[in-house]
């Protein structure tokens, strides 16, 4: 008699296979994907321009928190796309000398951002479009924009004030979250480098660095910068002193929040040499 179990295990795994792709395609209904980014659906037009540009930020440095800024300058419906004619701008806030601000971002950009919707009434990003950098700037930006909105992508530079303080509002309401007091300023901390000679700072700051990511995640001024990793929060810190023997002394250290020390590093200055302490 024949045995009838390989025709019922592939049946059980071809209804496996069915179920699973029946998820994923539900999954997948509710999201659109970008690169290195999912932005989940929603209704509110305002709410998916802020999501799509939040999106963005693989395309510039890590942050412990996203935020943008945006106005909207005017809409079109066309063959069931909604095109939305913007000014943008993300940053991404990270703490360094103690005060919450921008570590990586970007200034006023003229942005046309098109979604589909479904029958929900739910936004899906189609494109996202910024104009070309240089020379073809101008003349990009007039394929880009209707003539009415001309001058105000022409001068997005006046917009500036009002895309940072939208992106300010949204970090002070995360230091709330997280039940954290700290001054909050999209402009870049003031930064004191260190007082050692050029040749000294570029082989310590620069090629020591490449290799060693303790040392890369060190500020290369002195002072503080933070990092969530894993869940946890760490503070790398960078600071210059003096030896017994009166060499120049670059300290790098990585502590945890209650300040106990998880790695150090000191290197003196001899001449232009970076010597590492045992």
């Amino acid at each position: 008699m024949r045995s009838r179990t390989k025709p019922v295990i592939i049946f059980g795994l071809l209804l496996i296979i069915v179920i699973a792709g029946i998820t994923i395609k539900t999954s997948l209904s509710k999201k659109t994907i970008l690169p290195g980014q999912q932005v989940e659906l929603v209704k509110d037009i305002d709410v998916a321009v802020r999501n799509s540009i939040k999106s963005r930020r693989t395309a510039y440095g890590p942050g412990e928190l996203a935020t943008e800024g945006h106005i909207i300058l005017g809409t079109e419906e066309s063959s069931g796309a909604t095109k939305v004619y913007s000014i943008a701008s993300y940053g991404a806030f990270g703490f360094e000398n103690g005060i919450f601000t921008t570590v990586s971002g970007s200034g006023p950009i003229p942005t046309v951002i098109t979604f589909s919707r479904n029958e929900l009434g739910e936004y899906s990003l189609l494109d996202y479009k910024e104009p070309q950098d240089g020379a073809g700037y101008t003349e990009s930006l007039k394929k880009m924009f209707p003539d009415k909105f001309r001058n105000q992508v022409l001068s997005a530079d006046t917009y500036y004030p009002e895309l940072t303080k939208q992106k300010e509002a949204q970090a002070a309401e995360y230091l709330k979250r997280i039940d954290r007091t700290a001054q909050v300023s999209a402009a870049h901390v003031p930064r004191k480098l260190a007082n050692i000679s050029v040749q000294a700072s570029n082989k310590l700051f620069g090629e020591l660095t490449k290799n060693n990511a303790f040392l890369n995640n060190c500020p290369y001024w002195m002072g503080s910068r933070e990092r969530i990793e894993n869940g946890a929060r760490y503070i790398y810190e960078t600071s210059q002193s003096k030896t017994e023997n009166g060499f120049d002394l670059i300290s790098f250290k990585k502590t945890k929040e209650d300040g106990t020390v998880v790695e150090e590093a000191k290197y003196q200055i001899v001449g232009d040499e970076p010597q590492l302490l045992k």
